[in-house]
This record gives structure tokens, C-alpha cells and sequence, in this order.
């Protein structure tokens, strides 16, 4: 039976899609010490049929011990459609598209966290976050409308595809931009270059079709902004120098892990360009009413807030 402790487990498993215990004990059960309470409420949970536990075992990136993930189930999903009256909660996820890639969706979702405290802390606003497994219009009852991230968007001469991890939409002063989350995690077999290879032809090519407003009609600009999280500086600076050859380096910035936490997430000096040394906030509060007016006319104003911010 559900009580009244279940129901926020239930809810981050709807917003984060993939968390393991201490993930869950840190945002629902915060005062759960030694973990006992979250481990029986999360048995009791999955014995339920309410959530799914991930038999394949992952390293948690702190405490480097093995740990079972769970997403949600879809009697989780009906349960939560119902308490909180959005269907939207019918279509979320309840299985894992890339098994191999469960520690990759647990970075997404702490990386998800960080954003969300880092809201708290802020005058900006998230108006919508989608996760790469989500449908971006959830409510449209026709599935064949249902769009996700993913985008095929050239098969001739050659394919040209844009995945991003994931995408989300934030408020400042009236101005909504798009920003793509590319979660990097240094693997041995995927170097920055190999990085910079794959990922900049898709969004330069998303650019230039301006794909991001179908998928985010809401924004006011015609341009967007790739945050790529890398997990230390070298990485960061690496993945920087590559992608800084490509064609549409200007949309990218890039942050080291060790470097974003709720306090600077937003509007501290960490995030890089390609072609600079200096850092820069990732979001800017302040915007001057005569470049304001310009930021839903061209592309090339939107350097003066929301990520784009040159110098």
C-alpha cells in the first residue's frame, strides 16, 4: 500500500527517470541516516509493482560501491496521473532503452538535481525539462505526434542525426531559450575528438533547420545553447580545444563537474566558451531594456543573455 512517504519517491523517479538509493534517500528521505527507511520503503515499492529495480549492478560515482537503479513502473506511472491529475505521467518511461548506459542516465539525472537547486536559489525559471527516453508533448493524443529530442534530420549523402541527453527551456526576464544537455563521462574508447566528430554536425545542422522550436515552440530566440558537463577540467578543456575546430563551436559551453554545484550552476563564472579563456555565467539576470527588445529578432542579440554571453 502507498503512504504518504512513497508518493515523493514516486515523483523524483517521474522527473529523474533513473536514480539509485542514496540519490533517493538524499531528495526523500533526507533525514534517513543509515538508509534502513529508504531500503524497506523501496523493497516494498518494488515488491508493489509501483517501481522497477535494475538488476545490473552500476558504481555509484561517490561512494564507489555497487547499487541497484530504479525507474518508475507503470502502476507508478497510473498511481501518479491519478494523485496528481496529469495524464501526462501515463507516458513517461518504465523500461531502459540502453541498459549499457545506466551510469550515463544516473549522471543526466544528478546533473538534473544540481539544476533544479540551483532553480531554487535563482530568479530564473525552468519551464520544461525533457529527458532523451520523454516525449516533448506528452499531451497530444495521437502517438504518432509525439515527438522526442531525437532527431533525424538529414539521410542524404549522409545521415546527419541530433540526440541530445537532454533539453530544457529557462526563463530570464521574459525570454525563453533552449538549452541541450550533453553529458560527458571520458570514456577510454571516446575521445574529445571522436566527441566533437559525432555531436557538432547534428546541431549545426538542428540550427540550421531551427528544429529547437518545434521541439520547444515556446522560446522566444532563434538560437540555442549545447551545455556539455564534462567530469574534471582537463576533460573540459580538451573537449573545448576539439570542438572549438568545428562548424557552430559559438553554440557550445563547457563545465567541469567539479566546478557546478546549486550555488554556481547558473550565474557563477564556470562555464566556457571554445574561444576563450574566460569563464562566463551560464545565465545572465540583467539585461539591458534596449538589447532585450531585440532577443525574439535575430540570433545574433542573443550573445547579451541566457548562456551566449561572448565576453
Amino acid at each position: 500500500m502507498i503512504t504518504t512517504r512513497d508518493i515523493p519517491v514516486l515523483a523524483a523517479l517521474g522527473r529523474y527517470f533513473l536514480m539509485n538509493r542514496r540519490m533517493i534517500q538524499q531528495e526523500c528521505y533526507p533525514t534517513d541516516v543509515d538508509g534502513r527507511l529508504s531500503r524497506r520503503r523501496l523493497s516494498a515499492l518494488v515488491r508493489d509493482g509501483y517501481i522497477s529495480k535494475q538488476r545490473m549492478l552500476v558504481v555509484n560515482p561517490r561512494d564507489e560501491t555497487p547499487a541497484p537503479v530504479y525507474h518508475l513502473a507503470k502502476q507508478g506511472c497510473q498511481f501518479l496521473a491519478e494523485h496528481f491529475e496529469d495524464d501526462r505521467y501515463l507516458v513517461k518511461p518504465t523500461s531502459i532503452a540502453q541498459p549499457m548506459h545506466l551510469y550515463h542516465y544516473l549522471a543526466v539525472a544528478n546533473t538534473h538535481m544540481l539544476l533544479d537547486k540551483a532553480i531554487v536559489q535563482s530568479s530564473v525559471k525552468l519551464v520544461t525539462w525533457c529527458n532523451e527516453q520523454e516525449f516533448l508533448n506528452p499531451e497530444n493524443p495521437d502517438p504518432k505526434q509525439r515527438i522526442r529530442l531525437y532527431a533525424e534530420l538529414k539521410t542524404a549523402p549522409k545521415k546527419i542525426i541530433c540526440a541530445p541527453d537532454s533539453g530544457f527551456l529557462l526563463e530570464v526576464d521574459g525570454h525563453r531559450g533552449v538549452f541541450y544537455l550533453e553529458q560527458d563521462r571520458d570514456r577510454d574508447n571516446y575521445s574529445h575528438k571522436r566527441v566533437a566528430a559525432l555531436k557538432s554536425p547534428g546541431y549545426t545542422e538542428l540550427h540550421r533547420q531551427q528544429r529547437h522550436r518545434k521541439q520547444f515552440p515556446a522560446t522566444t530566440l532563434n538560437r540555442f545553447t549545447v551545455v556539455m558537463v564534462a567530469p574534471s577540467e582537463k576533460r573540459r578543456d580538451a573537449l573545448r580545444r576539439a570542438f572549438h575546430k568545428k562548424t557552430g563551436a559559438d553554440f557550445w559551453r563547457f563545465a567541469s563537474l567539479t566546478e557546478l554545484t546549486p550555488k554556481t550552476f547558473l550565474h557563477e563564472r564556470v562555464w566556457y566558451r571554445t574561444d576563450s579563456d574566460d569563464p562566463q555565467p551560464l545565465v545572465k539576470t540583467t539585461v539591458p531594456s534596449t538589447v532585450a527588445s531585440e532577443l525574439t529578432r535575430s540570433s545574433e542579440e542573443t550573445d547579451n543573455a541566457l548562456a551566449v554571453s561572448k565576453h
